[in-house]
């Protein structure tokens, strides 16, 4: 019980360590937002609208996007890439399809994924679509609802529950939808035990987060001291590309004893 509960206390250090890993990246490389939906609901726009310049072509006919649009800004200083994608949506045009293939592939890089709906429609076919947009993004990524086109169904700019409501039109809580960026990017807890790790940290870390997943599971799942004991000097190992240290710790110690495994 004394093993299982330091073992828990160091997955929780290293998932917190994490954490801060990757709100550091952020701040020092900038965050990654891709903006996914149907076609037609205003991407293109809202892209526009965030940037400041017209980078992306709008017009009313669906599905004008059909290639990756990048487009890198900055939030009070701090680096924001923007990726408009094509429309999500079943197409038997080759080209489209290809643009559709390259969304979803640069979802898979996302640090932020802005679902994009079309408030003009109606509230049963907003449900449908962010169910429809949702099976086809990635689960690890967090995401963020967005409604558009307010000036349309006359409702009013806000943030709620549900979402932040917006026009990207006419440029109504377009400052709720930055300062949510912002947050999502760390702006108010800034130096607050956040290091700017580079990607080989935060690739050790969730390697060392891995491993010591794996030793819980062995310790609480099979009762296998020597699996659990080698999953902890992987995640050791892993730890110790970062602070150039490979030396077993008093934990370590103490396992290898309890099981009678040879250092």
């Amino acid at each position: 019980q004394h093993v299982l509960t330091r073992l828990s206390a160091v997955q929780q250090q290293v998932q917190a360590s994490l954490q801060q890993a990757e709100q550091g990246r952020i701040l020092r490389e900038g965050m990654t937002l891709v903006i996914a939906g149907r076609p037609n609901a205003g991407k293109s726009s809202l892209l526009n609208a965030l940037a400041g310049t017209d980078s992306a072509i709008v017009t009313a006919i669906a599905g004008t996007t059909r290639d990756i649009i990048r487009e890198n800004i900055h939030l009070d200083g701090m680096p924001l890439h923007i990726i408009d994608t094509a429309g999500l949506r079943e197409s038997d045009d080759p080209v489209e399809q290809m643009g559709i293939e390259k969304a979803r592939q640069a979802m898979q890089q996302a640090d932020l994924i802005l679902i994009l709906l079309d408030h003009s429609d109606h509230p049963n076919e907003q449900i449908t679509h962010l169910r429809e947009i949702q099976a086809q993004l990635p689960e690890q990524i967090e995401q963020l609802i967005v409604y558009n086109k307010i000036d349309l169904s006359q409702q009013v700019a806000q943030q709620n529950e549900a979402g932040i409501f917006l026009s990207a039109k006419n440029g109504e809580g377009l400052a709720l939808l930055k300062t949510a960026l912002k947050e999502k990017m760390g702006y108010q807890n800034h130096g607050e035990g956040l290091f700017l790790a580079r990607r080989r940290h935060i690739d050790a870390l969730q390697r060392s987060q891995a491993a010591l997943a794996r030793a819980h599971t062995q310790l609480t799942v099979f009762y296998a001291g020597e699996l659990m004991a080698e999953e902890l000097r992987i995640a050791q190992d892993a730890l110790g590309e970062i602070t150039g240290k490979t030396t077993s710790d008093d934990l370590l110690g103490e396992i290898f004893s309890s099981f009678c495994i040879g250092k």
